[in-house]
């Protein structure tokens, strides 16, 4: 644990949990939040480094103006990251915290904070699915397994970059098979493409387009009634409900014999506004 930094009396905290598009970031003095603010994303694998270090200096710049407390006054800074696992990820916000603020810097996943969030320390499985997804579990040991969370080019099934993804290639198996979806035309429009072969263009392209910006048209396409649309929604929920059946199995050989199935908790932006998606999670957990 760090060792806190006093300022007479009182220990300030910082903790931020960096999205892929946006920041959120609460300030507290011990177990006493004095300020929330939210800014754009920091991660620099979802942004340029130099959008990155702005909206880093426009979120500490808001939250301290709100709280009234010195960024030098902080004992510790606790970011939840996906992808921290990356040394030159984490190197980069170690680096760029610690020429902004004091005290000790902490780095873990985002799916662990949140999983923090949902079971204040005891057993449990999460559900993380937002521009990516990602599965955590905790026995009442204390002891985290993974599931998923392997990117968005080996996995993130259910997840914004995956839906995307999985809504192009409809398109084009649509086109195999001499059917229609609403897709194409609505993936043209969003993209401002010209027709078919440019959309192969701009889906080859590397690095490789956005595919996270492209939930909205499904889900739009998915309510009109398009049969591929509606398809991509629920296959991304019937994975994230079978990787969490599997980590619910994974928890309880963990916890040995006779002991239930831990709760099941789900977080991030496709669950939370996408209900085809999490009905389907649902139904896929109860099939289990």
């Amino acid at each position: 644990r760090p060792i806190a930094f006093m300022l007479g009396s009182m220990t300030y905290f910082l903790g931020l949990d960096a999205g892929g598009t946006r920041t959120e970031c609460a300030l507290a003095q011990d177990d006493t939040i004095l300020a929330r603010a939210s800014g754009g994303t920091i991660k620099i694998t979802r942004t340029s480094t130099e959008d990155a270090e702005k909206n880093l200096e426009e979120l500490l710049r808001d939250i301290s103006r709100q709280s009234g407390v010195a960024l030098n006054s902080i004992a510790c800074t606790c970011v939840g990251l996906s992808g921290y696992s990356v040394s030159w990820v984490a190197d980069w916000v170690r680096q760029a915290l610690g020429a902004r603020l004091s005290g000790d810097i902490l780095l873990a996943g985002d799916e662990e904070i949140a999983l923090d969030a949902a079971f204040s320390g005891g057993p449990g499985v999460l559900v993380v699915a937002g521009t990516g997804s990602n599965l955590i579990g905790r026995n009442s040991g204390g002891r985290l397994i993974h599931v998923g969370g392997w990117g968005p080019t080996l996995a993130d099934e259910g997840a914004g970059s995956w839906i995307g993804k999985q809504a192009v290639r409809a398109i084009f198996d649509a086109l195999d098979r001499d059917a229609t979806t609403l897709l194409l035309e609505k993936v043209l429009q969003a993209w401002v493409l010209p027709n078919i072969g440019s959309l192969i263009d701009r889906t080859n392209q590397v690095p490789e387009p956005d595919f996270s910006e492209l939930t909205p048209i499904v889900v739009e396409c998915a309510q009109l009634g398009d049969a591929y649309a509606a398809q991509v929604l629920e296959r991304g929920g019937q994975f994230l409900g079978m990787y969490a059946a599997l980590a619910v199995q994974r928890v309880r050989k963990l916890e040995g014999a006779g002991v239930a199935p831990c709760e099941v908790a789900f977080t991030g932006s496709i669950l939370r506004q996408i209900a085809p998606v999490r009905e389907a999670m649902f139904a896929a957990i109860r099939h289990e």
